[in-house]
């Protein structure tokens, strides 16, 4: 599956793994934990689990993480998500997207130029997005394409607070 495809709350739940996934490698992060800092819902999570991205395993148990724990054992106060390796390539595309939606959220409308320098993305996440419902996109008066967030885009763009 597409990761731009995500939610909101899943795109923020594998940022969240991923940016601080080094310091929880081997112990893994309460889903609980997860729940409160990104808003992913137990549903969300489980969806990631079922697609391979996050993998679970209750604290104390000598097994490794799999993905049917984080399934099946939900609402488990013991229930710890690991990142997998396809968790952090999906994390790695959502990244660029994320710095886009960032940058058209605090400044917009942006020439497609000034997205792809100030973002540092490629031309390729811009289509993607474009094509996804994120962008919106108009002419200037010198006939440049300028994007700005569309309703999608903003969804994504808000950060969440508990």
């Amino acid at each position: 599956m597409d990761p731009l495809r995500f939610t909101p709350g899943q795109w923020r739940a594998l940022r969240y793994l991923a940016t601080h996934s080094a310091s929880a490698a081997r112990v893994g992060f309460r889903a609980s934990q997860i729940w409160e800092r990104t808003g992913v819902t137990g549903d969300e999570l489980v969806e990631l689990a079922g697609l391979g991205y996050v993998a679970g395993r209750l604290h104390g148990s000598t097994t490794p993480p799999t993905p049917g724990v984080a399934i099946t054992a939900r609402g488990n106060p013991k229930l710890r998500i690991h990142l997998t390796k396809p968790g952090k390539q999906a994390a790695c595309e959502i990244a660029p997207a994320w710095r886009v939606v960032e940058l058209l959220r605090d400044r917009h409308p942006l020439t497609v130029e000034d997205v792809e320098n100030d973002a540092g993305v490629p031309s390729d996440t811009l289509t993607r997005l474009d094509k996804l419902g994120f962008l919106h996109r108009e002419l200037n008066e010198a006939e440049q394409v300028l994007f700005s967030l569309a309703q999608k885009g903003r969804q994504y763009a808000e950060p969440y607070s508990a």
